[in-house]
């Protein structure tokens, strides 16, 4: 790839340079200077990006400093509990094909160049077959008579004659003018070209370069002939011979370049040795080359003792210098970042094409670093990494450029179940007025801003403080602007950790229990639970939320009427939108107490009116005393569910997957899962976590990405850190 990168700064060179030739020295005639321009500029097109200087600046870098307290979720049941089965981890041994089109093109750019010299070789041959016999002249030509392909033209001092068409007064000229060739060595200029031709293929203005250099050739002979013979004769003789032509681009061919041009040339009015100075323009076009591709500026970073990244380096800024890229054997790709004199090992799979070695840049690490392994389905380890590795949220160059960003989707609020907003945020401003009551609170964390107009509630406190992190309930609010809501109808704000609250009472009791409870109730008091066709009724619960955009009610332990029948579930899903009931290790009992039927899941159409139950394994649903004798596990285990995301929760058209984006976390009896991105999948019982960490106990292991099949209790680790 590098050799790819430095080919196109050539390309880059030679368009400038032969830009400047073009527009300001192709007209003047000191062809001799022409084409010393024309190779020198080749050459150091080819040069100036092998050239590496370092220019070294003292950059002074503060950093801010970055909060770790991250707050702890706490699990339903917080103390320690031995897994009845122990995790099992898996791999996943079947390797991806991986397109590398770095490669790929690279391979073609080298098959090509390989084949263009190639040809080049074999056209040398073919030219060089024809030299075995000739006739030496008093100049040192030598003259090989050809009637027949390429004639009149000359290589090195070979000149090949069709002495037929040619008197002896022309074959004089003709061979005062290849003598011009041979002895400025002009075919040299060509071998270069060819050369330079095989290399840059792909590079139109090399084309321009060539034929350019053929031109001053030409005027440069056609110059010295014609100062021997006359202005006219040697015109009549160009447009005597201008009907032979050959493709051989090794030869100078007496007519081969445009014959009006070269007539031109030959009348043209000699330049005034003044303009000479127009060549040194060239100068500040090769400076400001050489400052592009040569010169790297080195920052010497002098960042405060304070913010300098420890060993046991967790979160914050690493400002230093990429050292290499490599792919480690665990099958990701990470790059070592110098800053500070310690070397950073960061992943980089996702942005690797966009950093080079060498590369100055800025890394916004998200966590601690960690060893990582790769082990078989015997638990073998099979690849390891050699130290810990960090992962970034963001990389951005020392100028700020960005390279890389995780994408974390954010929302101003949430839902409850009863419909009021919640949302976490930081008090920016408190309004008071002279009588020491509140008027106006304004949050924001960082990225949205809550309004809440509070002055006809009469409020008086002074606890609360600006700065202070806040968990504010409202209704009612508006969307005044870009990220900023307001509305006046503020339910309780709490301090967090919870020890300070302001309530509006007539609300509170509209939306709470006195205990802090929900009530299923919404703005309008409209109930939340949907009827249809067939109404099931909720008898009890110990505990319900909701999800108020999708419509959707979780509930705990409940208890329901449904067709004339009783639900006793651990867990409840009621879809009302699409009037479905999903229960999880539950009973259904007729109302005569005759039939029971226990399963771990019955799922309830109440628009059709029925019903379906399946255990772990998909078998019909079995009575209580076939429960008894039954050795499925999950019909014996207490599965609940519970998850919660920082920044929103999506649901699928039919709400069988659920995905929680930012700090997302998941809690199924004694394990927890958390990551950036929770997908939990309802229907199969599978759990997909991104950065992810699962806890169990005193067990904790860390993965790229995690996949986790409740019904068998194994989990499949990508990417695995297991010295947790």
């Amino acid at each position: 790839m590098e050799g790819l990168i430095y080919l196109l700064k050539v390309t880059a060179c030679t368009v400038l340079f032969f830009g400047f030739y073009l527009l300001f020295l192709r007209k003047l005639t000191f062809f001799k200077i022409n084409r010393f321009y024309l190779l020198s500029t080749l050459l150091l097109s080819f040069i100036i990006p092998l050239l590496q200087f370092e220019i070294k600046r003292e950059m002074v870098v503060t950093d801010t400093p970055v909060s770790a307290n991250v707050p702890e979720i706490k699990p339903v049941n917080p103390a320690p509990v031995q897994l009845i089965q122990p995790i099992m981890l898996e791999y996943d041994q079947q390797a991806k094909p991986e397109i590398k089109w770095s490669e790929m093109i690279y391979e073609a750019y080298v098959g090509i160049a390989l084949l263009l010299f190639l040809i080049c070789l074999w056209r040398l041959f073919n030219l060089l077959k024809y030299t075995g016999r000739y006739t030496k002249n008093s100049n040192g030509l030598k003259l090989i008579s050809k009637s027949a392909g390429f004639t009149n033209c000359s290589f090195f001092n070979y000149v090949f004659i069709d002495e037929r068409n040619v008197s002896k007064a022309d074959l004089a000229v003709l061979l005062k003018h290849e003598e011009v060739h041979a002895r400025q060595f002009h075919s040299v200029d060509k071998m270069m070209l060819m050369i330079s031709k095989s290399i840059l293929w792909f590079n139109p203005i090399i084309y321009l370069y060539d034929k350019a250099l053929e031109q001053v050739h030409e005027y440069e002979a056609d110059e010295m002939t014609s100062n021997g013979f006359g202005n006219e004769a040697y015109v009549n003789l160009l447009l005597k011979l201008a009907i032979a032509k050959s493709d051989m681009p090794l030869i100078h061919n007496f007519v081969k370049s445009p014959i009006k041009d070269r007539i031109k040339m030959l009348f043209h009015s000699k330049s005034k040795n003044m303009k000479k100075l127009m060549y040194l323009l060239t100068l500040p076009v090769a400076l400001g080359l050489f400052w592009l591709f040569a010169v790297q500026v080195v920052y010497a970073q002098n960042i405060k003792e304070e913010s300098k990244p420890s060993k046991d380096f967790y979160k914050g800024t690493l400002k230093g210098k990429v050292l290499n890229i490599k792919k480690e054997a665990i099958g990701f790709y990470t790059f070592d970042l110098l800053s500070d004199g310690k070397i950073y090992p960061i992943e980089a799979t996702t942005f690797k094409e966009k950093i080079k070695v060498g590369d100055e840049l800025i890394a916004y690490i998200s966590g601690k670093g960690f060893n990582m392994k790769k082990v078989d389905k015997s638990g073998k380890v099979i690849a390891e990494t050699n130290g810990p590795i960090y992962n970034a949220t963001k990389v951005t160059t020392l100028s700020g450029s960005l390279i890389y960003e995780r994408k974390i989707e954010n929302h101003a609020f949430l839902y409850e179940a009863n419909k009021a907003r919640f949302a976490t945020s930081k008090i920016k401003a408190i309004e008071k007025l002279d009588n020491g009551k509140i008027e106006k609170i304004v949050l924001n964390d960082g990225l949205f801003t809550i309004n809440l107009n509070l002055k006809a509630q009469n409020i008086k406190d002074y606890n609360f403080k600006v700065g202070d992190q806040v968990l504010v309930k409202f209704i009612g609010e508006k969307l005044v602007a870009k990220n900023t809501y307001t509305t006046d109808k503020m339910i309780v704000m709490y301090s967090e950790p919870k020890k300070y609250q302001i309530k509006n009472e007539a609300l509170f009791n509209r939306f709470y229990f006195n205990d802090g409870k929900q009530k299923v109730a919404a703005v309008k008091n409209e109930p939340v639970i949907v009827t249809d066709v067939t109404k099931p009724k909720i008898i009890s619960y110990t505990k319900m939320r909701g999800d108020v955009r999708n419509n959707v009610s979780y509930m705990e332990n409940a208890v329901m009427e449904i067709m004339n029948n009783r639900l006793e579930a651990r867990y409840v899903e009621f879809d009302q939108a699409n009037n479905k009931i999903l229960a999880k290790n539950a009973t259904l009992k007729t109302v005569d107490g005759k039939g029971t039927v226990k399963a771990t899941l019955f799922t309830f159409d109440l628009n059709k009116g029925s019903y379906s139950a399946e255990n772990g394994e998909g078998k019909p649903g079995v009575s209580i005393e076939d429960a008894a004798r039954e050795k499925d596990f999950l019909a014996r285990l207490n599965d609940k569910v519970e998850y919660v995301a920082n920044d929103s929760v999506k649901m699928s058209s039919d709400k069988f997957i659920i995905s929680l984006f930012g700090n997302a976390r998941l809690f199924y009896n004694e394990i927890k899962l958390s990551g950036s991105k929770i997908v939990y999948n309802k229907k199969n019982n599978t759990v997909l976590v991104n950065d992810a960490t699962m806890t169990s106990g005193d067990t904790k292991v860390k993965a790229d990405s995690l996949f986790f099949d409740m019904k068998t209790k194994k989990a499949k680790l990508y990417g695995a850190d297991l010295n947790h």
